[in-house]
């Protein structure tokens, strides 16, 4: 049974809104290149027809005058210096035409992934991990360079419906059966390309293809990756996924192939019909000529009527289907673009805090999109201002999704966030984050950056200060190493990179905690920043953290028990739930569960 695919309809209305927004986006893009595309287009799409009746001209004139054996040359001089003018300025339009695509292509690139960076920024993390959008964005990343093409293509339709028109009423004066022949001809060859068109565009966007396009995505970066690179080489694991990733291809472009055969049998077939036609035609145009109904520069007229109304249906019926195929292409994007966060923004601006804020969880229940078990449930906690809080637990219970929440990466279920008495919802998303900082356990290193610029990111949106950002390389353990590189802080954080360097995980980590010192937030939260960092430097950082935020408020996510002992208050949560709550002398006087994994830890099993 086949999978599902992406709905290939297409209304009038819908046609004319996305190429609406298609010309906007291209306006955008370039004005000069889009008004030069516009007029060459339209200018060229008559060339056929205004050609014609200039060399039909000229050729009953040059007839008559070697009928007349006269050597006055005088009386063709005006038509074939028009000739020469048309020519010339046909292939300026040529020019123009090529140079607007080529300015329009190349501002394209800039615009359209800029555009594109935006909407998937504002759209959210739990926007951009749901399976649909995923499947979506994997069909739009290349099907976003056909927006210039679709407000182009209206005026292409344009074109070839005047030529068409233009050159049937020629013929329509001496052979009008001819007309509606053609004109079936064009829609036998319009249904052809759009059943054809029908079948590619149902291939690709199956949706088990577009899993299997995300997945190969992520194989072909798995064998590009030196880190990645490494384990597969010693592993043995290079066939297998290079396996993996051919295969699919293979099945999938073997599906192509026999759409593409079917298009050229099928093609060949309206092609001979076509030519049949045409070769009739021009037995009535030279039966005229023999007639003497029509003269030599006539025949040749209406001989080029023939090939130009022919080649104008085909070239619109080829447009229609081409226009439809892009202009639903396009329309994907269309959706992608008018998708809304699943995370909405609240109307309340909240300065920068000078003093830490309170923090209030009430009957927090949360689950992950498409899965069924609550990670979190009726869960409750008050953070005090300037309070340190420790949060331990075992993977899976609940402590990341916690800060996920408090960042409103996602919204909880059931049950509210109060931030100073006021609902996180409410708050305007950017005020808040300025007043936050997180170090994620799966935090992001920068490889094609700087060690410095590392730093900087921590608080970009202000000048760097190279003062403050030594300090807090300092604090991270970082400043020592970073001065052993080559280019010190300006080193690029791969060798990928003439003069890079490839740093060690813990460095990396390192350069991240100090990139969250430079930020300096009033609230901080770490979520196990340490993991690659030995004991020693570990306990250092720790001691600053505590000493470098002491009047503002931290939550700390860790496994070891030497990061924690120290906050004012350690949660043990178990099942979505706070099991344990104290000081760490209180918990061990508890005999419970932080008791027992302490113990289990300091003797060397944890």
């Amino acid at each position: 049974m086949q999978k599902k695919t992406s709905e290939n309809k297409l209304s009038i209305k819908e046609f004319v809104l996305i190429s609406k927004w298609s010309f906007e986006i291209s306006w955008k893009i370039s004005k000069a290149g889009t008004i030069g595309r516009f007029i060459s287009e339209i200018i060229l799409g008559l060339d056929g027809f205004i050609s014609i009746f200039i060399m039909s001209i000229l050729l009953d004139r040059a007839i008559e005058l070697v009928s007349s054996n006269s050597q006055e040359i005088t009386s063709i001089i005006p038509i074939l210096f028009i000739l020469l003018l048309y020519t010339l300025f046909m292939s300026v339009m040529r020019r123009v035409q090529e140079f607007s695509r080529r300015m329009t292509r190349q501002f394209a690139f800039s615009k359209i992934e800029e555009l594109r960076f935006e909407k998937l920024h504002s759209l959210g993390i739990q926007s951009l991990e749901d399976p649909e959008i995923n499947n979506m964005l994997q069909n739009t990343k290349n099907w976003m360079w056909d927006i210039p093409d679709v407000s182009i293509g209206v005026i292409r339709i344009i074109a070839a419906l005047v030529k068409s028109v233009l050159t049937g009423i020629v013929l329509i004066n001496k052979i009008p059966i001819l007309v509606p022949i053609l004109v079936v001809s064009a829609a036998v060859s319009f249904y052809q390309s759009r059943n054809i068109f029908k079948k590619d565009f149902s291939w690709q966007t199956r949706e088990d293809h577009l899993d299997k396009k995300r997945s190969q995505w992520w194989t072909s970066d798995d064998l590009t990756n030196p880190v990645s690179l490494s384990e597969i080489s010693i592993t043995g694991a290079y066939d297998y996924l290079s396996k993996k990733f051919i295969s699919f291809f293979k099945y999938f472009n073997n599906g192509l192939i026999r759409i593409y055969k079917l298009d050229f049998y099928t093609g060949l077939i309206v092609d001979i019909f076509e030519s049949g036609i045409i070769f009739y035609g021009y037995i009535r145009v030279f039966t005229l000529l023999l007639e003497k109904t029509i003269s030599v520069g006539d025949t040749t007229l209406y001989m080029s009527a023939i090939r130009n109304f022919q080649s104008g249906l085909s070239w619109f019926a080829t447009e229609l289907v081409i226009q439809r195929d892009l202009a639903i292409k396009v329309g994907e994007v269309y959706k992608l673009f008018q998708l809304e966060p699943k995370i909405s923004d609240g109307g309340y601006k909240l300065e920068r805090l000078i003093n830490p804020p309170s923090i209030e969880f009430n009957n927090i229940t949360f689950k992950y999109p498409n899965t069924k078990t609550n990670v979190l449930e009726n869960f409750n906690l008050k953070i005090m201002p300037g309070e340190k809080i420790a949060i331990v637990g075992e993977n899976g219970a609940g402590k990341s999704t916690m800060v996920k929440l408090l960042c409103r990466l996602y919204d909880p279920q059931e049950g509210t966030i109060l931030i100073n008495g006021r609902d996180l919802k409410d708050l305007e998303i950017n005020d808040w984050y300025k007043n936050i900082g997180v170090l994620f356990q799966d935090y992001n290193f920068y490889e094609h950056l700087t060690a410095e610029e590392n730093i900087y990111l921590g608080k970009p949106a202000k000048a760097m200060d190279r003062l403050k950002m030594i300090e807090a390389a300092k604090n991270a353990e970082a400043h020592d190493f970073i001065q052993k590189y080559p280019d010190k802080y300006k080193t690029i954080m791969t060798e990928r990179f003439k003069g890079g360097i490839r740093p060690s995980n813990g460095q990396k980590q390192k350069l991240a905690i100090a990139r969250f010192f430079y930020r300096n937030a009033p609230f901080a939260i770490f979520d196990e920043p340490t993991s690659a960092i030995d004991a020693q430097a570990e306990y250092k950082i720790f001691n600053r953290i505590y000493n470098f935020f002491d009047n503002k408020s931290v939550i700390i996510i860790s496994h070891r028990f030497s990061t924690v002992r120290n906050a004012d208050r350690i949660l043990v949560v178990e099942g979505g739930k706070i099991a344990e709550e104290g000081s760490h002398k209180e918990l061990l006087s508890l005999n419970g569960i932080y008791a027992d994994s302490f113990k289990k830890q300091a003797e060397g099993y944890l």
